[in-house]
């Protein structure tokens, strides 16, 4: 992992040839947090990079802003250009009610937990 960059609401680990980012903040409404998470996603992007695999892990997630939405787009659109592929796991009921409200659930690739969702990048 990156030496030089912090991570303040994320966390990596590599599972196998896929980068799996884990969020830590139980609440995602504030802007400021927002912003922050957009920052250490451009890091996580290069991170994942070299293997193009790429799984984000919400399950300590509780609450999100529709802001945060905004920046799963924008990451999804890099990740694209990047060739990167971008799986999402562990998405508890409220933050799920709104990826389907805003029909996100059908422009990301969503499974149930990790196990899942690291099988389907097989």
């Amino acid at each position: 992992m990156g030496k030089t960059f912090k991570y303040t609401y994320l966390s990596l680990q590599d599972a196998g040839d896929v980068l799996l980012v884990a969020f830590l903040q139980a609440s995602i409404l504030d802007q400021a947090v927002i912003d922050q998470i957009a920052r250490e996603f451009g890091q996580v992007e290069l991170e994942a990079a070299s293997n193009r695999k790429l799984l984000l892990d919400f399950r300590a997630v509780e609450y999100m802003s529709s802001a945060m939405l905004g920046k799963l787009i924008q990451l999804h659109k890099r990740c694209k250009i990047g060739k990167i592929k971008l799986k999402l796991c562990g998405i508890s009921k409220n933050p799920l009610d709104v990826f389907q409200i805003t029909r996100l659930d059908k422009l990301f690739e969503i499974h149930k937990d990790t196990a899942a969702a690291l099988a389907a990048f097989a």
